[in-house]
């Protein structure tokens, strides 16, 4: 068998993938052949990061089906006594507490909590704001996470990540708007408030409930189709109808005019909740791009 895997990749046939492990070349830099692999390769592998949390059930950005691998083109996963770096594979030396491990179908994986913390560090934020939309994970649940990740991250990494992922943003223009509201000191925000209004039930980007004032951020994608308009309408409706004043903004007015939209939300808001500080709007797209402090 080793002389047949050995011609094989000689004809280029195969693929070494990992040490002692073969492949057909066809199927090599699929993430179902690479997690298999691994597995054949160093038993105590535990994965993370993005092939975790598929293999836990998440649902991709912009993908419609849960398990859908073909949305990472790199598995990652940590080893107890072994590193590696492969085309597609990142094994990395670190022992990982068995309480943030879980196990199917045989495979060990990183609780989901700590992939996003993990992805959160990494500055993968699409992934990070998917899991807490879909309610895959919570911000108390990442805060315990921390703890699997001791001495592999610096202090001010897993903070700054922590901090980010409290705002409990489900895009990255709320995670945007999250970072320039705490900069500034707007207080009283609720992100992601679910509210109710008659019969309905509504999450609101951003609620005010002492004002009921709510600021909602409409992106191109959800709300720029003739369905995603006419519901947002609707919406708009039902809520003003029932008290709320609903601001309208989008990711592109929050990025080039960051000071007009800060002040439009603050006409709106009673004095004790309303910025405690200003900055030019250069810092400010600092601040919402995670580059300068918030």
């Amino acid at each position: 068998m080793r002389g047949q895997a050995d011609r094989a990749v000689a004809r280029g046939d195969a693929v070494r993938i990992l040490p002692g492990v073969v492949a057909a070349t066809s199927l090599a830099r699929d993430p179902r052949t690479i997690i298999r692999a691994l597995l054949l390769w160093h038993r105590d592998v535990v994965l993370v990061g993005k092939a975790a949390l598929i293999l836990l059930g998440m649902t991709p950005p912009g993908s419609a089906h849960p398990m859908d691998l073909r949305a990472i083109n790199e598995v990652e996963a940590f080893s107890r006594t072994r590193s590696l770096v492969r085309p597609g594979i990142r094994v990395h030396r670190w022992h990982m507490p068995h309480r943030f491990i879980t196990e199917r179908e045989r495979v060990r994986l990183a609780e989901p909590e700590v992939s996003v913390l993990i992805l959160a560090i990494q500055g993968e934020w699409e992934w990070v704001c998917e899991a807490l939309r879909q309610r895959f994970v919570t911000p108390e649940g990442c805060r315990e996470a921390r703890k699997s990740l001791t001495g592999r991250y610096s202090r001010t990494q897993v903070d700054a990540a922590l901090a980010d992922i409290a705002l409990a943003p489900w895009s990255i223009p709320e995670l945007e708007m999250g970072r320039i509201l705490r900069a500034v000191g707007v207080t009283g925000n609720k992100p992601n408030h679910k509210v109710r209004v008659g019969d309905r039930h509504y999450y609101l980007d951003q609620a005010f409930e002492a004002e009921t004032v709510a600021l909602e951020i409409d992106g191109r994608n959800v709300h720029g189709t003739a369905d995603g308009y006419e519901a947002t309408m609707m919406r708009s409706a039902h809520l003003d109808r029932h008290g709320w004043k609903v601001l309208h903004t989008t990711p592109t007015m929050i990025r080039r005019n960051p000071r007009f939209v800060l002040d439009w939300l603050a006409s709106h808001l009673h004095r004790r909740h309303r910025p405690k500080a200003m900055f030019s709007e250069p810092v400010l797209r600092d601040i919402m791009r995670g580059l300068a402090a918030a």
